[in-house]
């Protein structure tokens, strides 16, 4: 079995104190704006590009943040114990990429008048994309000897939140800015992000796979970027858009830290905060 380069490569990152930790990470901590709880006046003075163009950067700095390496100590795992949390995090990210990635986009179509046909049919494309995403996680569990099925994946109970974000949606636009405008924009920064922790604890294989895979990404956050402009005219849709990103982001943080953690991580900066 390949293991994660940061093992073996690199130079030893030196060890601070927790006075240190502490210190840096009162300074560091990203702090993003809570646009849900913004009075109208505030929330209305960006044009609908503008409002679209907020959400979008606040989930991609969340992203850059959450998987910076520099936010992050390495500790060396027994080879079992990191092939444990390698597998659970893959089963994870297959079912993520089946649930996520159709069923939730079968709905935005469904709730999308008749007149939308193009953006229909380039969401039906995204369900093409996301089943072959499946596929590629489930091939990178069989090199692993492991359980690719999804029907065989226990969902841990911040995932079951995560999901329930999405079902509570009411609009198309709301599902968007819990998935396309949340989730695959924080995916894109494994790969964009020159830091990117993944570089590190995942090796050449699967990282190739996730490179694959995030080749797809810039027409499905298009796809979550126009579902948003069809419905951020009013104070209370822009109120229910933020909402949602805001709730599915934070509790996706928790999920993707704890999972950096179990592969050989401790993090030494908070997680990002909203206010």
């Amino acid at each position: 079995m390949c293991v994660p380069r940061h093992r073996f490569f690199g130079k030893k990152r030196l060890r601070m104190t927790d006075e240190e930790i502490a210190m840096q990470a009162t300074e560091n901590q990203l702090v993003e704006p809570t646009y849900s709880q913004w009075d109208e006046a505030k929330l209305m003075q960006f044009s609908p590009n503008e409002f679209m163009q907020k959400l979008y950067h606040r989930a991609k700095n969340i992203g850059d943040d959450l998987y910076d390496d520099r936010g992050y100590e390495f500790i060396t795992l027994e080879l079992e114990a990191y092939k444990s949390a390698l597998v659970l995090y893959m089963r994870r990210r297959a079912w993520s990429e089946w649930y996520f990635g159709t069923v939730a986009q079968a709905r935005e179509i469904t709730l999308l008048p008749e007149n939308q046909v193009n953006l229909k049919l380039r969401l039906a494309r995204q369900i093409q994309d996301e089943m072959r995403h499946y596929d590629v996680f489930a091939q990178q569990l069989r090199r692993y000897g492991a359980e690719p099925r999804i029907s065989e994946f226990e969902l841990p109970p911040i995932l079951i939140q995560m999901q329930k974000v999405q079902v509570e949606a009411l609009t198309a636009a709301e599902i968007a800015a819990a998935n396309q405008f949340a989730g695959e924009i924080v995916l894109s920064s494994m790969t964009d992000l020159e830091t990117s922790i993944f570089k590190r604890l995942f090796d050449k294989e699967l990282m190739d796979a996730i490179y694959d895979i995030e080749k797809d990404e810039p027409p499905h956050i298009a796809n979550g970027r126009d579902l948003i402009l069809l419905e951020c005219e009013t104070f209370e849709q822009r109120k229910r858009l933020a909402g949602a990103q805001e709730k599915y982001l934070g509790y996706m943080m928790q999920l993707h830290v704890t999972e950096i953690i179990k592969l050989g991580c401790k993090r030494i900066k908070p997680l990002p905060v909203f206010e």
